[in-house]
């Protein structure tokens, strides 16, 4: 559906900013915090009015200045100096990579220090510790970014791809504070992959994240069993935060007039 100006693009996001915005205010602390929203952009997907009157400051973090800004414009002026905006800053570090792998495949001893060197970069970076840290939907939008330069068929796409999710988990938990909170908030599929469009009326959206699973019709960056268990399995990840809560998933049409079900994990840092 294309989108004809800013506040239709504003309107568009309503059902998911509501959603999103109300996960966001659940894991807030009680007293007044900080707060990190990775791959911000514009800041469609929250209600930055309603996040200022429960944390002290919002840092946003996006690979795009310019979004950012407009995000900042659109909020209260009163409020505006208690949001930090940090951009360029490019999640995934491989921006600059991809093209040089695409003519010569990395090797896995590469491909992990880059990884590595990626989320020592960002926390660096960010004045973290925070006592909320979000990844707001922008791991699919990394993931896109590697199919469209490198190919599906790269012969070293399944571990860059997993590199990738594994670094974006280690970057979440390593901005959060003990007895902070982390939020992986993501989209799953879409209605091109998943007959979203036909759900009867009423279907538990928790029994059709687990069709989608089962039938292999996810993002594959965002399989749920595959996070699950690398934050069980991966060194880096384990022992860090409590067992992955699952946030109640929810639908939303968006853009190209497609129909996505997104689903988050909660985590507790120890």
């Amino acid at each position: 559906m294309p989108i004809s100006g800013k506040n239709d693009e504003w309107a568009l996001y309503a059902d998911h900013r509501a959603h999103f915005t109300a996960a966001l205010l659940a894991a807030a602390p009680e007293q007044q915090g900080r707060l990190c929203l990775l791959g911000a952009g514009r800041c469609n997907d929250v209600d930055l009015s309603r996040l200022l009157e429960r944390f002290s400051e919002i840092h946003l973090v996006d690979i795009s200045a310019s979004a950012l800004g407009e995000a900042v414009a659109r909020a209260p002026a009163t409020a505006r100096a208690r949001l930090h905006c940090h951009a360029p800053l490019d999640l995934s570090g491989m921006s600059t990579r991809l093209t040089t792998w695409k003519k010569k495949p990395p090797t896995f001893a590469e491909v992990e220090a880059l990884a590595a060197a990626t989320v020592t970069a960002i926390t660096r970076r960010l004045p973290g510790p925070f006592d909320v840290v979000a990844s707001a939907c922008v791991l699919t939008q990394m993931s896109f970014q590697l199919t469209e330069t490198l190919g599906n068929a790269h012969l070293m796409m399944g571990p860059i791809r997993q590199s990738l999710l594994v670094a974006h988990l280690r970057t979440l938990l390593e901005l959060t504070g003990a007895g902070g909170k982390s939020l992986l908030v993501s989209d799953l599929t879409s209605s091109n992959v998943y007959p979203l469009d036909a759900l009867p009326p009423g279907r538990a959206l928790g029994q059709v994240m687990d069709d989608v699973v089962e039938r292999n019709a996810f993002y594959l960056i965002a399989n749920p069993t595959l996070i699950r268990r690398l934050l069980r399995r991966e060194p880096s990840l384990r022992d860090r935060a409590t067992e992955p809560e699952l946030i109640e998933p929810w639908l939303w049409t968006g853009a190209f007039d497609r129909t996505y079900l997104v689903y988050g994990f909660k985590l507790s840092l120890v």
